[in-house]
């Protein structure tokens, strides 16, 4: 396969991504990408919806879903790939973690508000009704249309301030513990995979968290900064160094990160076959 013709981390309308699943599905023939995962937050809608349409483009569609997590009061996120997509009691509890986390992401909301920011939560109802997760991107974007935010350094500096752990705004959110989400995937003969192990900047808990089940790990990944390469590497040979499966992807968002292009991330063509070994295990 040519290099970036994988892309295993993809986020949609479907969560909290810019692009509508259809539109995906174009814009990863366009791309030159072969296989694609929708691992869209608390969410299976997206991969349901382009089945059809993508298999008569000759693009493959992974099983993919990224859960939130938390592990030892941080938050962690967690991928799962390839599980039984008619799992009915997989499918009930990802729309209960779903409702949960949307009830998070608007206690944030009444953070905010509490803080001095006044923005219409109809438009997160909205979400919330459409069956979407509420995500940090949509609030960012609340922001801007409110006026309180113009430019993208406004925008992280409020992600930092307000959204991130420990933040003004910020309520942890606990209903899906790590070690659960990993053994909902397991059940669902799906296969689990700790996601940027570098964006948690503690390898500690990195390696506590592998010691907890069997999962994977997410190697090769977008990381932001001038040493991309080198978190690259390091997971990699951490992967190999304890027999894990490595996938990887652009975690690509849209619109919502501009710098991430889909399959922009050099994924190994040997990730599928690793991922269905440890599928089968």
């Amino acid at each position: 396969m040519n290099r970036g013709s994988i892309d295993l981390h993809i986020h949609t309308t479907a969560s909290d991504g810019s692009t509508s699943p259809a539109k995906l599905v174009d814009e990863a023939i366009s791309a030159g990408v072969k296989t694609i995962s929708l691992t869209d937050h608390e969410s299976i809608a997206g991969m349901d919806s382009i089945g059809g349409l993508a298999e008569a483009q000759g693009l493959t569609v992974v099983p993919g879903i990224e859960f939130l997590t938390c592990f030892e009061g941080r938050e962690i996120h967690l991928l799962g790939y390839y599980f039984d997509t008619n799992d009915q009691d997989f499918r009930s509890r990802i729309k209960e973690i779903q409702q949960q986390r949307n009830d998070t992401s608007l206690q944030i909301v009444d953070n905010l508000e509490r803080l001095g920011f006044k923005l219409d939560k109809e438009q997160f109802y909205n979400i919330a009704a459409e069956g979407r997760t509420i995500g940090k991107n949509h609030i960012i974007m609340a922001l801007f249309k409110a006026g309180y935010l113009k430019t993208k350094e406004q925008a992280v500096d409020t992600l930092r301030r307000y959204l991130s752990q420990n933040g003004l705004a910020y309520v942890i959110f606990t209903g899906n513990p790590f070690a659960e989400a990993v053994e909902l995937i397991r059940k669902a003969n799906g296969v689990p995979v700790l996601a940027h192990p570098g964006l948690i900047h503690d390898d500690k808990m990195v390696v506590d968290l592998l010691n907890t089940a069997r999962i994977g790990l997410e190697v090769y990944y977008y990381y932001f900064g001038t040493n991309r390469r080198q978190l690259v590497i390091h997971y990699e040979r951490m992967a190999s160094e304890i027999g894990l499966v490595a996938t990887g992807g652009s975690d690509y968002h849209g619109l919502y990160t501009p710098e991430v292009r889909l399959g922009s991330t050099m994924v190994p063509p040997g990730t599928l076959d690793s991922l269905l070994r440890e599928k089968g295990c």
